[in-house]
């Protein structure tokens, strides 16, 4: 069925009840004193949904945890660590004495992950109180409470053999010699030595951080390999290009010119979507490098053009222009500039570049009330293309105000437990039996009264209450109505 006739058909809400399958949790989440939120536990999973009614919590959670997992926090816990070292990894403490003495030591980093990951990110969250007032660019919030308590027990296995595959082979240039970091992809051994007398005239400090940053990054890469974070309409945060911080934005927009950086801060596109749509200018002048990349890039590469076709229905790319380098929408015969497309396009279109260029297996993807003016056909669709971004490898946390989006995951949820996919892909708006979703990866989160609450039952079936109440509310009003008019 095409969407036309989609639109025309009305909107049913249903309900199954097929075989349970046991959910696995990867990692749970406590958080105590976050805004509106005073104690609440979550599991996230590889598709992780936040609902509830206003200023109940979900974006500040969402963006304390793209914070916590991805560079931000990583960065501001490294210079804390580097500064005082009041925390103990004695793995690492052992490797840098070595390292520092005799200008070579090596890691099991099998052991590295079952000794000191859980302590790490629980280190990066325990600074998140200091930091998060810079990072949510707010001087009248206090975070001085707030605690975000990570349990990775389920996850150390996995990650295991994630650092395993991994493999390195870092450098840093210093003085008349180097400093590197090797290792093979499934071995365990991380060996660090030194190219060239430096150990003597390098700053104790010098060395260490180079120790330190590679294994903490490494710890940090095997959670999620990168996070991205989609906010249209909240432009209050300090938000940086993808896979860099706001100092590097500031450099990147000195190395791209002030004539792009003009004609794309003159259009209405949001300051958020402007910064990570400029790094994407460096990206593309590297588009032969992608010609022979890896297959995942490949498939990341054909989900952006699903998009494109199937969603948008256009082509979203960057063209030259006297005014240098510019997005623009192809829309059948016409070229548009983000600034005249419409509001559905310039919330998607990033979307597009970041998958086409920037895209790497388990990264995580946090999207900000993805339904934002979007039809609800066009909501549903989405639901669905998310949905094969987590099949594709990537991990999406959506917050939502939108029924057609939860309602929607039950249904992928259900049809991913028959044996026959295939004949129920014409059911659904994409028609790809890879938007079918198994419930196990899958984790939805009502926010209320200062907690959260899991919503998805044993059979896969969803309390949507906090939806359904006010659709019950208003259809009853319409009766009554009529029945005061005929009084």
């Amino acid at each position: 069925m095409d969407r036309a006739a989609r639109l025309a058909a009305p909107y049913r809400l249903k309900c199954y009840s097929h075989y349970t399958r046991e959910n696995k949790v990867l990692m749970k989440i406590e958080i105590r004193h976050l805004g509106a939120i005073e104690k609440a536990s979550i599991d996230l999973k590889p598709l992780t949904v936040f609902i509830g009614e206003n200023g109940t919590g979900k974006t500040w959670l969402a963006y304390t945890l793209e914070a916590i997992f991805g560079a931000y926090g990583h960065e501001q816990y490294l210079k804390a660590y580097l500064n005082k070292k009041s925390t103990s990894y004695p793995l690492l403490d052992q490797a840098s004495e070595q390292f520092l003495k005799e200008g070579h030591t090596q890691l099991d980093v099998i052991q590295l992950v079952t000794d000191s990951i859980e302590t790490y990110f629980n280190e990066v969250a325990s600074l998140a109180p200091t930091w998060m007032p810079a990072r949510m660019n707010t001087r009248r919030v206090t975070f001085e409470h707030l605690q975000v308590q990570i349990d990775l027990a389920d996850m150390k296995s996995t990650l295991a053999t994630r650092l395993m595959a991994t493999s390195v082979n870092e450098k840093q240039s210093v003085i008349n010699g180097s400093l590197n970091a090797v290792k093979d992809a499934q071995q365990r051994t991380l060996y660090f030595f030194s190219e060239g007398e430096i150990l003597d005239k390098l700053p104790r400090q010098t060395v260490q951080q180079f120790l330190v940053s590679q294994l903490f990054h490494l710890m940090r890469k095997n959670i999620y390999s990168s996070t991205v974070k989609f906010s249209v309409e909240r432009l209050n945060e300090k938000t940086a290009t993808v896979g860099t911080e706001s100092e590097k934005a500031e450099r990147l927009l000195v190395e791209l010119g002030e004539e792009i950086y003009n004609k794309l801060s003159n259009s209405d596109i949001p300051e958020a979507i402007l910064k990570m749509l400029l790094g994407q200018i460096v990206a593309k002048a590297n588009e032969p490098k992608l010609t022979n990349s890896p297959d995942h890039l490949s498939k990341y590469r054909r989900l952006a053009e699903l998009l494109e076709n199937d969603i948008l229905r256009g082509g979203v790319d960057f063209e030259k222009s006297e005014l240098g380098t510019e997005l623009i929408f192809q829309a059948k015969n016409t070229q548009l500039e983000m600034s005249v497309s419409s509001s559905m396009i310039r919330e998607l279109a990033p979307l597009v570049v970041y998958l086409r260029y920037h895209a790497t297996p388990n990264s995580l993807i946090v999207f900000d009330e993805p339904e934002m003016n979007l039809h609800p056909a066009v909501q549903v669709e989405l639901t669905e293309f998310l949905a094969m971004l987590v099949n594709a490898g990537l991990h999406v946390l959506i917050t939502t105000h939108s029924p057609y989006i939860v309602d929607h995951l039950a249904n992928l949820m259900q049809a991913a437990k028959h044996d026959n996919k295939e004949t129920l892909k014409e059911l659904f708006y994409l028609e790809q039996t890879d938007a079918f979703i198994p419930q196990e990866q899958v984790s939805i989160y009502l926010f209320e009264d200062g907690t959260t609450r899991n919503i998805v039952d044993d059979k896969g079936m969803i309390d949507w209450s906090t939806f359904g109440n006010v659709s019950s509310d208003v259809s009853d009003i319409y009766p009554q109505v009529i029945s005061k008019l005929t009084e």
